[in-house]
């Protein structure tokens, strides 16, 4: 365990992220790995605590953070799309793995999750350190662990974490070197009749129109 100014940074042991989840589960914040990006972590029922997670991020308060648990199927406990078959073709070709989906959410969250949108944009990770960590405190919700337009369209990294976030974490998990090239890619399924590409990131649109042509 190595320690910054006001947080701590954990090696990815069950003991250790097991305490990380404790700790946002009493409304902290944490730093962990994803499929692309380190990620700054919340409850996503802790209107505070994402409060918090805006402020350290001087992020635009109708920008929404997206919603990460650990089985894909679980999907339907948060979200509903018109037609549930053409998001579980996504889920079953993709999850766990870096596509974020954005659906019509389900009223289970403040508004201060989403910025007030109908929506919710929906991630299940393969990260073994993100899924250790999530299966503790899911649901969670996460965004990048940067300031805001700060990132220079490079992946956020530890060092940036802790540039960026450190004083405003209680624990960074270091969770090694990113897999991906880019962020996630991201799909809109909210109208499963016009679907649409977000972010193309890993997961080409080729690979999507392989699954069901639609983009």
């Amino acid at each position: 365990m190595a320690e910054g100014d006001s947080y701590e940074v954990l090696e990815p042991k069950p003991e250790n992220i097991e305490r990380a989840a404790d700790c946002l589960q009493e409304g902290r914040l944490v730093v962990a790995p994803s499929d692309a990006n380190m990620g700054l972590a919340v409850d996503p029922h802790d209107i505070d605590a994402i409060d918090r997670v805006y402020k350290v991020k001087q992020r635009d308060r109708s920008k929404p953070l997206t919603l990460m648990f650990h089985d894909p199927s679980d999907w339907t406990e948060y979200g509903s799309v018109p037609d549930a078959d053409v998001m579980n073709g996504f889920v079953e070709a993709f999850w766990p793995g870096p596509l974020n989906i954005v659906v019509n959410r389900q009223d289970v969250f403040p508004d201060e999750l989403v910025g007030g949108m109908e929506t919710i944009s929906l991630a299940c990770y393969e990260n073994p350190t993100w899924r250790a960590f999530v299966e503790h405190a899911e649901p969670i919700a996460m965004t990048s662990a940067n300031i805001s337009g700060e990132a220079d369209g490079q992946l956020v990294d530890r060092g940036m974490a802790e540039e960026h976030v450190g004083e405003a974490v209680e624990y960074i998990i270091d969770g090694g070197p990113h897999e991906t090239t880019q962020s996630t890619t991201i799909i809109d399924l909210s109208d499963t009749s016009d679907p649409s590409v977000l972010r193309q990131g890993d997961i080409s649109v080729s690979q999507l129109n392989d699954v069901r042509d639609c983009f």
